[in-house]
Order: C-alpha cells, then sequence, then structure tokens
C-alpha cells in the first residue's frame, strides 16, 4: 500500500466513521491495522506492535489463527445463521452450551445468548428482575454497583458503570441504579493508609442494602477484577464476604467475567480464586477470541427454575435477532478447543507470574506508585509522589501510551494507570519486551513533565 492510498485511508476514516469513545483531535494519527499473528498487530505501513491488552481484552488466543477462520466457512458453508426464537435450535449452540456449562461454576444451569458484553450485562439485570418478579417480590427492581466498574454502552449498563466520563450528555438515566466504593485499596476512603484491607467497602454495600430496604434491592454486579476501570484487583476476603452479604439479605449476585472469564485471571472463570459462585454471570470477549461477536449470560440452577416454570403469560421476553448464532457458536466451540489442546488457562497463570514480577520491579522507580494484577492482567500506577501518590498531570496517560507506542507497544490506560492484559500466547520474550517499554516509557514521560 502507497503513501497515497494511506492518507486517503487515513482521510476517509476521521471524516466519516464515528469511533467507541470518539473525539476527533484523539483520532488523529490513528493506527491503520493490516494484519495480526501472535501477539503481534502489524500497521498499514508495516510497523509491528505488541498486543499488550489482547486487543480490548478479548484476542486471548492471539491474532491470525486460521483453525477458527476455517471453523466458521465450514459453519457458514453448512448453515451460517438461523431463528433461535422459542420452537428452533441448531446444533454449534447446544453443543457450545454443555461446554460452557462444564467450564462454568457448578451451580450454574442455563445460557442465553447475546452479542456483546454490554447486551449481556442488559439482559442480566433485566433476568435479575424477571426473577423476583416471577418469585412474587416484583418491588424488587434496584440494582447496586461500584465505582470504576465498567459493564458496558447500553442505557442501563451506562448507569450502571461506575466512571463520570460515560455519563456525559445521556442523562437522564434509568432509575434504580445505586452506586457504591469499591475494592481499591491504593485510593481507599478506609484503609489505604493501613497495613491490610478491613473490608470496610463490603461492608458498605450491606450497609446501601440496609438503607434502601432489602425488599427492594434486586441484585449487586460487580467484575471479579476490574477491568477497564483500571485492573483492581479484589482482596482475597472481598468476594466471599460479598456472597455472605448478599445471601444474608436475599439479593442476587451477578459476576460481570466479560474480561476476567477464560483464563484471563489464570482460572476458567476468576471466582474460583475465592470458592464463590455467583447466581448470574456474563461472559463475552474471549469466548470466541473477538474472531465474531458473541456473548452470554449464565444463570444458576435456582434462576433458572424460575426461568423455567414462569406461566404463559409471564413468560421471559428477552431476545435479540443473533442470539445463538450457529456460526458464533461454532467459532466459540473451535476457540475454546484451542484452550484446552494448548493449555492457554494454565499459561495465563505462568505468564501472568512474569508479567507481575517483571512490572514489581518497576516499584522501585521513584514515579511508580503501585503495581497490580493478577494472573495476565496488570497494572502500572504513575505518580508525582509515592507518599502522596499525587498525579503528574492531565495528559500524562496519553503521553505514556506514545511513548509505549515508539517502543512497539500498544495498550490502554485509566488515568496515570498503565494497563496489560496480553493475548494468552503471548512468548516470554514479548513479556519481557512489555516490562522494559513500560520502565523507558515511564522514564522519558516523566523526565519530560514541567514540574510546577
Amino acid at each position: 500500500m502507497n503513501a497515497d492510498e494511506i492518507d486517503a485511508l487515513a482521510a476517509y476514516d476521521i471524516a466519516h466513521i464515528i469511533h467507541p469513545q470518539f473525539h476527533r483531535a484523539d483520532h488523529e494519527g490513528a493506527i491503520i491495522f493490516e494484519r495480526g499473528e501472535g501477539a503481534v498487530l502489524t500497521d498499514v505501513q508495516g510497523r509491528s506492535y505488541i498486543d499488550a491488552l489482547s486487543s480490548l481484552w478479548n484476542v486471548a488466543v492471539g491474532h491470525g489463527r486460521r483453525e477458527l477462520a476455517e471453523a466458521a466457512a465450514e459453519q457458514m458453508a453448512q448453515l451460517a445463521f438461523s431463528n433461535s426464537y422459542t420452537g428452533y435450535a441448531n446444533v454449534p449452540s447446544i453443543r457450545l452450551t454443555g461446554k460452557l456449562l462444564s467450564l462454568a461454576y457448578p451451580n450454574m444451569s442455563g445460557v442465553f445468548y447475546a452479542n456483546s458484553g454490554s447486551e449481556a450485562n442488559e439482559m442480566a439485570i433485566k433476568a435479575a428482575r424477571y426473577f423476583w418478579y416471577a418469585s412474587g417480590k416484583p418491588e424488587k427492581t434496584r440494582v447496586i454497583y461500584r465505582q470504576e466498574a465498567y459493564h458496558g454502552s447500553t442505557m442501563a449498563t451506562t448507569a450502571i458503570t461506575g466512571m463520570a466520563p460515560f455519563h456525559t450528555g445521556f442523562g437522564p438515566e434509568p432509575p434504580d441504579f445505586i452506586q457504591v466504593p469499591t475494592c481499591y485499596h491504593y485510593r481507599c476512603q478506609w484503609c489505604a493508609d493501613q497495613p491490610a484491607c478491613t473490608l470496610a467497602c463490603a461492608d458498605t454495600i450491606e450497609a446501601v442494602i440496609e438503607r434502601e430496604g432489602a425488599g427492594t434491592v434486586a441484585a449487586v454486579i460487580a467484575e471479579p477484577v476490574h477491568g477497564a476501570g483500571g485492573v483492581i484487583p479484589p482482596h482475597p476476603g472481598y468476594w466471599p464476604r460479598l456472597r455472605e452479604i448478599c445471601d444474608r439479605n436475599d439479593v442476587l449476585l451477578i459476576a460481570d467475567e466479560v474480561i476476567t472469564g477464560f483464563g484471563r485471571t489464570g482460572r476458567w472463570f476468576a471466582l474460583e480464586r475465592w470458592g464463590v459462585q455467583p447466581d448470574i454471570m456474563t461472559i463475552a470477549k474471549a469466548v470466541t477470541s473477538a474472531y465474531v461477536p458473541l456473548s452470554a449470560f449464565i444463570v444458576s440452577g435456582r434462576v433458572h427454575e424460575v426461568i423455567l416454570d414462569a406461566p404463559a403469560d409471564a413468560k421471559f421476553m428477552i431476545g435479540c435477532t443473533n442470539a445463538a448464532h450457529p456460526t458464533a457458536c461454532a467459532v466459540a466451540l473451535r476457540n475454546l478447543r484451542i484452550f484446552e489442546d494448548e493449555g492457554l488457562v494454565e499459561r495465563a497463570e505462568r505468564l501472568g507470574q512474569r508479567l507481575n514480577d517483571g512490572l514489581g520491579r518497576l516499584r522501585e522507580m521513584p514515579s511508580v506508585g503501585e503495581v497490580r494484577g493478577l494472573g495476565l492482567m496488570a497494572a502500572v500506577a504513575v505518580a508525582a509522589d509515592k507518599q502522596s501518590r499525587a498525579s503528574l498531570g492531565a495528559g500524562v496517560g496519553a503521553k505514556l501510551l506514545s511513548a509505549l507506542r515508539e517502543r512497539g507497544v500498544i495498550t490502554r490506560v485509566k488515568g496515570d494507570s498503565i494497563l496489560f492484559a496480553p493475548p494468552l500466547v503471548t512468548s516470554e520474550e514479548q513479556i519481557d519486551h512489555i516490562v522494559n517499554a513500560t520502565g523507558d516509557a515511564i522514564d522519558e514521560v516523566v523526565a519530560a513533565v514541567n514540574w510546577p
């Protein structure tokens, strides 16, 4: 592709495509990708980058997997699409359901398919409300969510996303969604300066349930590890406490495993680490490694039984055209076989240890305030001062990304935190390059900061 062709593509892109989370100034000089292989993406100018966030936390088995393309083509040639509403089914979706239930938490029983994580979370909220309606408690409609949460971009999932920028310009939002503080020890209002977590962040959720009245609360929704909110792992006691709180108050617990599902934390699903089972879980992203769109919410036997036993005049009226799409389900089945054949869940645990150990050494740098992570996901928080944890100032995140890009690494930031979640097939050498590039990028950016 010559320079004129590249310039024409870039000009048309910025003139006519409205990108997610779009601002024209942010999109100037965008990378236009042309191909990918493993953990590496290559742009139209031939420059290669390690994809240190699996694109959007989703390309788990890496780029360029011909076997997934072949699975899609084979299914399309046989049955590309069929209606999956009541009265119809297809073979790949039935087989995928069996596979997912064999991998998910033991209490899981029923699967509803959608297209994206946003849709899965939106419909999980509806399923929680429907459960209480069908159980004779229609007043249980409120949903508690956490600060720094990201659950999607539909109207309801925007309302339960705990980051202010996502709300600007889209109000008024639906009622009955209540925000609570999250489990972020580094900036915790209760125990940031204490040697250990007190789990006050979890206990506050119970206080909110009591304040609102347990008889009005349908569910608590939370990510096992915050993803877009900054890769924030919980204290080991957090999720067991949250499960106890929900049980004590007869509230459903929804685990948003859109990012943490399918090996990202070194387990098939993250709550395995703490011996907790949710009432509803949501999945997307790595279920197909993003080769085709697919998501789902999965419900426990308790919730599933209510759906199965509902009377005809109160049936479960949730649907979307592409639910249980046969091609997407066929790709998901082949993708999960790659996970098993190549031991990618176990590999994520090993690679995650290497990544977190390597980044952990950056704590010695005067401008690194914190390194945190779990499995093959991590974050490095850059600070002007270790003690005060003060920010380096607006625009530092963009400068860090630019410095990393120059060193052949692409990822995202949340404020002053650099986020990492590379593909599960990333090599050890590529992990080491990510670590070294991060240290060098921080040095470069901090040296250029104009201190007041």
